[in-house]
């Protein structure tokens, strides 16, 4: 018993401290719209069921909703007065450098979802 009390603390802490960033938009009936298809904010459009990588966001087309959550892991507890981090959309990452010589990185002690 104290076992499986001990793992329901662990994985209510570790819950708590993933700051994973989604968001859900509910599907907008369009008179033209395939009744299949979503619909993401630039137009285009997307198979029920299917998923997509876009603009760093993992986006799946449900029913009733699109649902997308972050894939970038945000950089936590490094020294801000003397680093900063620098976001690399290209791959969906941060690096954290010392402001004074951008060529040598920071030591990040963690990193957020």
């Amino acid at each position: 018993m104290k076992a499986l009390l001990g793992s329901l603390l662990f994985l209510a802490t570790l819950v708590t401290a993933c700051k994973a960033v989604c968001f859900l938009e509910l599907r907008k009936a369009l008179p033209d719209q395939p009744l299949g298809d979503c619909v993401d904010p630039d137009g285009t459009k997307h198979p029920l069921e299917s998923s997509w990588v876009k603009d760093c966001n993992r986006c799946f087309c449900g029913p009733d909703s699109i649902s997308c959550c972050s894939l970038t892991s945000i950089p936590q507890g490094y020294d801000k007065e003397k680093c900063q981090q620098v976001f690399h959309p290209e791959n969906c990452t941060y690096s954290v450098v010392e402001k004074a010589n951008p060529g040598k990185s920071c030591p990040v002690p963690a990193w957020v979802l």
